[in-house]
């Protein structure tokens, strides 16, 4: 890939404040991206802040807000769009896993707030930004990108039973990746998703110990047998977000070292 092929653009990354946001962040620094940053902790961004601004010397805003209310994704946007002359992509990173149960014995006011941030939160986002990313005609062939960070969870051969609502959340995501690759694509506008598997982030509270009882409880074996790197996760994001990923759209690409095709096989 070209070494600044985001140099102009401006991408939108929600939970950025650690995890994957935080990598992705970093990352599309260095290929030339100006970041508008988002998450609930301000104290978090400002320390992506930092470990960007070692690494390169992009525009950078920071805003806290909670994308699970559409006012505040509304303000986003507006604040967005005073400060950028454009969002060529939005990455719809925020999170959050919820309680290790089934669905059906999670308790509803867990229900709602997986929902909402996982799958109401990405749909504020990009329901807040899609109409300025259509105008943004200065870009050819595409005028924006949006990335959906799903999960393995919630695939067909990852769905996992012990993180009910959460896995339900995310195969949700990858069902709006694809009807908005439908309902955008006239637009020259692509949605992909990206699935990851298992990888030491806040999402499994950063604790390999948890993600070892999970694979214990499932019997998971993976192929190519370590944990994932953030790095890795950010580095397909910026293949989406590059020319080179321009006919790609309503694609969910799993990374996982192989565990969905291993289940019950390994």
């Amino acid at each position: 890939m070209e070494n600044k092929f985001l140099t102009g653009k401006t991408a939108l990354i929600t939970g950025a404040a650690s995890g994957f946001g935080r990598e992705m962040a970093i990352q599309f620094a260095k290929k030339g991206a100006d970041l508008l940053l988002n998450d609930i902790n301000m104290e978090g961004l400002e320390e992506t802040e930092q470990l960007i601004l070692k690494e390169a010397s992009p525009k950078i805003i920071l805003h806290k807000a909670d994308i699970s209310d559409s006012d505040q994704t509304k303000l986003m946007a507006k604040k967005a769009f005073k400060e950028f002359d454009n969002i060529f992509v939005i990455i719809n990173n925020a999170g959050i896993s919820g309680t290790l149960s089934t669905s059906l014995k999670t308790k509803e006011e867990v229900y709602d707030r997986v929902m909402k941030v996982n799958v109401k939160g990405a749909w504020n986002v990009t329901k807040a930004f899609f109409r300025n990313m259509k105008r943004q005609k200065q870009f050819s062939p595409v005028v924006g990108k949006i990335i959906n960070i799903a999960s393995i969870a919630g695939t067909a051969n990852g769905i996992n039973p012990y993180l009910g609502i959460y896995s339900a959340s995310k195969a949700a995501l990858i069902a709006l990746t694809k009807l908005w690759a439908l309902e955008l694509g006239a637009a020259n506008i692509t949605v992909n998703a990206i699935s990851p598997g298992l990888f030491v982030t806040p999402i499994y509270k950063d604790s390999p110990e948890l993600i070892h009882k999970l694979r214990e409880m499932r019997g998971v074996r993976l192929p190519i047998d370590r944990l994932g790197e953030t790095r890795e996760v950010a580095g397909v994001a910026l293949f989406l977000a590059s020319p080179a990923a321009d006919y790609i759209t309503g694609e969910n690409i799993i990374i996982d070292g192989g565990m969905s095709i291993s289940i019950n096989k390994l």
